[in-house]
């Protein structure tokens, strides 16, 4: 079987696209994660992974089959580290941002898988590519990631692509410093903030666009230092897009709503809150992190958001989310100290939450 592979992995070097394609389709037997084949193949990351980026920029059917390998290898950890270079990622930007490339989504799973490890990260956040016809004019790879997961949904930009899994390339860059500073910071080519592109998809019905957002959303709470900014309507106004999720048909005092932000007023007796426990447990560590800060818990406390974790924690049956939304109300509602105002206004360590 070892040689059989090494043949195959031969012919990829074949100078007849038909040949190519031919052993690509047949590599693709031996790329099923758990199976017999799958460390042999992995094993040869390192001879692979260039041929199979390359071959997914020829035709539909041999880059659909070299780009389903890729997104199987590297549920390895290990072969996800052959791809840590410029040219790999700017490869696998290509095909995403390309308006009719039928393996974009495969490329934004690629993309998702990789940017698990940090170096990947990092490169990604530096990274200036070609500007591609449909979307901003930016170089920086990153905005234009951004630009097309907005422009791209519901395959309003490419007719083979719905671009959700880059939402997982967001919450993953964000992990990090510089990502979080970038998502914070107006961008050079239309003096936007990121964030400010993506939170609006925090209720969208597919569940891997909305939760990318809502990890995304998560992490930028940990800069403590823009928690005053996140909050401000007039800048970032990340709050309603993390409260609203959380929010059922409720109906509350007057004088608890007017004061709530103005996206949570008035939702009607069909607003459904949050189905995946998972991502509710996501949003609430969110409300978290905002209270960290004597800033974060003013703004909290004046938009009138402890009258709706009450009310969700009337209707919550998850451990987790009880536990949370527990502990954001005592912040809330506990008494402020001369420390707890002080030196930053820290009551809570941040580092008690995990990035995402």
């Amino acid at each position: 079987m070892a040689e059989q592979l090494d043949e195959l992995v031969e012919f990829l070097n074949s100078p007849r696209p038909d040949v190519r394609e031919l052993a690509v389709s047949y590599l693709t037997g031996f790329s099923s994660p758990g199976s017999d084949n799958f460390q042999s193949l992995v094993s040869r990351a390192d001879r692979l992974v260039q041929k199979l980026l390359v071959i997914s920029h020829e035709t539909p059917v041999a880059a659909n089959s070299a780009m389903s390998i890729l997104v199987n290898m590297t549920t390895d950890t290990n072969t996800c580290k052959h791809f840590a270079d410029e040219d790999h990622i700017s490869m696998i930007i290509r095909l995403i941002v390309n308006p009719a490339c039928i393996v974009a989504d495969l490329a934004a799973m690629l993309l998702s898988n990789i940017t698990k490890l940090e170096p990947i990260c990092r490169v990604l956040s530096l990274l200036k590519v070609s500007p591609a016809s449909g979307i901003c004019n930016s170089p920086l790879a990153l905005d234009q990631l951004t630009d097309v997961f907005v422009k791209g949904m519901d395959k309003k930009y490419n007719k083979n692509a719905h671009f959700g899994y880059l939402a997982s390339v967001f919450a993953d860059v964000t992990n990090y410093p510089y990502g979080r500073r970038y998502f914070l910071e107006r961008t050079a080519y239309d003096g936007k903030l990121p964030i400010t592109k993506i939170m609006v998809f925090s209720e969208y019905p597919e569940v891997i666009r909305r939760g990318g957002v809502d990890s995304t959303m998560k992490n930028v709470c940990f800069d403590k230092e823009k928690h005053r900014e996140i909050l401000d309507p007039q800048e970032t106004n990340l709050l309603p897009y993390i409260i609203r999720p959380l929010c059922g048909p409720e109906e509350y005092e007057m004088e608890e709503m007017e004061h709530m932000p103005e996206e949570v007023q008035f939702l009607g007796d069909d607003k459904k809150r949050e189905s995946d426990p998972r991502l509710r447990a996501t949003l609430l560590e969110a409300v978290n992190l905002l209270c960290t800060t004597y800033d974060g818990r003013e703004v909290l406390r004046a938009k009138k958001i402890y009258p709706i974790l009450r009310e969700m924690h009337k209707a919550e049956t998850d451990e987790t989310c009880l536990d949370l939304s527990y502990r954001a109300v005592q912040l809330l509602l506990g008494d402020e100290s001369k420390e707890t105002k002080d030196d930053g206004g820290e009551k809570a360590d941040a580092d008690t939450f995990e990035e995402i």
